[in-house]
């Protein structure tokens, strides 16, 4: 018996054998089929996949025989990767190399093998896919042609197993790295939480003693502009902690005190407040309310919060001088609210209302919003929050001529499970 020598390239082959992380693995179909198929066309009891390792052939498909691997020196394949083509020997008795090898004169009994070499990514041969049979025979060349067309499906399927294990590295390791980014994430939101938390108390001393300031008689005119600057920037502050706290909370919907009041009174309110910050504006301010069932019953403070980011966003983006704002309130049908405010700023493109209410995107990725810079998206995603709470609809459309117009449409009576912590 003569044991095959080491490969010309045995380090680079073995390393190119070990990327394709193979050995030892369970059963596949698709190699087994070609296996199958092998068999069948060549009419061998026996074929195999075999794969040459350090000390051992191993095979990843087999058909006919009940051993997983035999070692390396009894191997016909170790022979038959040495070369480029089909490895053939039609009787193992009559060729010196195997004569006495305990594979042809134990089990499995070989007499005849021929083997087709099988190629990894690097071009190295790997294995083979080989046919065996207990007998002496001849393969057509109809056979060996199959043979071979065989043999460059099991290196495909070499290629697209390596090709897979490759896709599920990167999908693990983007995976990893998302599950990373989601802890930072979350340690980043729990400190900005605390720290807004923080901030609340001193602003509302800031807004209070700002407001008692205001009230003082006989302030000169310097000190009450001042102040004014001082309780408007503070005011400001303070919706825009709120807006963040309740905008990124981890519920789907904002919890709810649902309780009677007349909507004339809160939008006369609202509309006193903002009456009072554009005194020394050109903007203009209207309203337009055409209530029917002015009773409702929701969060008036969740109703508030949300109608004063909507004016507070529409001034945001309305040029100085002609420009208006319009807040209405009418019933459109029985049983709801519908509430408008409109603008005369830049239009918002369809592409960019479609992100216009999430908080975590940032506004440069709004594309063609007219708004990207400045846009006050932690204000837009509470007001959503807060009407979806209430099982109503915030949505966006133009207010022509030119302008956008923020729409809301709820109920005026609660209704539902979304009600039930009122």
């Amino acid at each position: 018996m003569k044991v095959a020598p080491p490969h010309p390239q045995e380090e680079a082959r073995l390393a190119a054998l070990d990327t394709l992380e193979i050995l030892d693995t369970l059963p596949e179909a698709g190699f087994d089929e070609l296996t199958r198929l092998a068999s069948q066309l060549c009419g061998t009891p026996i074929a195999l996949v075999s794969l040459v390792d350090h000390y051992r052939q191993w095979f990843k498909s087999r058909v006919g025989l009940d051993t997983p691997e035999t070692p390396r020196d009894l191997a016909f394949c170790a022979h038959a990767i040495l070369g480029e083509r089909l490895f053939v020997v039609e009787d193992a008795h009559d060729d010196e190399r195997f004569h006495d090898n305990p594979l042809v004169t134990g089990g499995p009994h070989v007499r005849f093998y021929a083997g087709i070499p099988i190629k990894g990514a690097s071009g190295l041969n790997m294995g083979t896919l080989c046919v065996i049979d207990h007998q002496p025979r001849h393969l057509s060349p109809e056979q060996e042609h199959a043979l071979a067309v065989l043999g460059r499906q099991v290196e495909a399927q070499l290629q697209l197993r390596l090709r897979v294990r490759e896709l599920e590295r990167r999908e693990e390791e983007l995976r990893s790295q998302r599950d990373t980014l989601a802890n930072v994430q979350r340690q980043k939101d729990e400190l900005l939480h605390k720290v807004m938390r923080d901030f609340r108390a001193p602003l509302s001393s800031i807004l209070t003693n700002a407001a008692f300031t205001l009230y003082r008689p006989h302030l000169p005119e310097e000190v009450q502009r001042t102040t004014r600057d001082i309780r408007d920037a503070a005011d400001t502050l303070h919706r825009t902690v709120s807006n963040l706290l309740d905008a990124s909370g981890d519920e789907d919907t904002l919890p709810l005190n649902a309780t009677p009041f007349d909507a004339h009174l809160l939008l006369s309110e609202v509309a006193r407040d903002f009456q009072q910050r554009l005194v020394s504006s050109p903007r203009r301010f209207s309203q337009a309310v055409k209530l029917v069932e002015p009773l409702v019953t929701a969060d008036r403070e969740l109703l508030r919060r949300t109608l004063v980011n909507l004016l507070d966003n529409a001034f945001q983006f309305t040029a100085l001088g002609s420009s208006r704002v319009t807040l209405e309130a009418s019933n459109p049908e029985p049983g709801l609210l519908e509430l408008r405010v409109r603008d005369e700023g830049p239009a918002i493109s369809p592409a960019a209302r479609a992100h216009l209410f999430d908080a975590h995107l940032p506004d440069a990725h709004t594309p063609g919003s007219g708004r990207a810079e400045g846009g006050n998206r932690l204000a837009l995603a509470f007001c959503r929050r807060a009407i979806q709470a209430h099982g109503g609809w915030l949505w966006v459309e133009d207010n022509h001529p030119k302008g956008v117009a923020f729409c809301i449409r709820l109920p005026v009576r609660p209704h539902g499970p979304l009600f039930s912590g009122s």
